[in-house]
């Protein structure tokens, strides 16, 4: 699963679970997100390279009604992880961290929704 994906399908999560996941084809408000910038980079060396790194990214959200946008935001987090034992233990790490990203991040980005928007 791409990146946008995992970031999509944790606002979809978030929404759901605050109980504001509107059937598939309803009308009413549509939120959007938008993957603006996601980079993963070594935070910490040690003698066979890096051990640590860190992944942060920023999204933006949209809020459109029947009138145009009504609410629009955006946030950056980051998120550490470790080097795997090998190449495929860091990639599972990092997936790990970037699911852990997009919850928190989206979990940010609704809050400040609901107290700005009311919604």
């Amino acid at each position: 699963m791409e990146a946008g994906g995992v970031f999509g399908g944790a606002l979809r999560e978030e929404l759901s679970a605050r109980g504001r996941l509107a059937p598939e084809g309803a009308s009413g408000p549509e939120l959007t997100g938008e993957l603006l910038t996601l980079a993963s980079v070594p935070s910490a060396l040690g003698a066979q390279g890096a051990s640590a790194f860190s992944l942060s990214a920023t999204v933006r959200v949209r809020l459109r009604d029947a009138s145009g946008v009504v609410y629009e935001d955006q946030a950056g987090l980051g998120e550490d992880y470790l080097a795997g034992v090998d190449v495929l233990g860091t990639e599972a790490n990092r997936r790990a961290a970037l699911r852990r990203l997009a919850r928190n991040l989206s979990r940010e980005l609704l809050e400040r929704m609901s107290v700005a928007a009311g919604f």
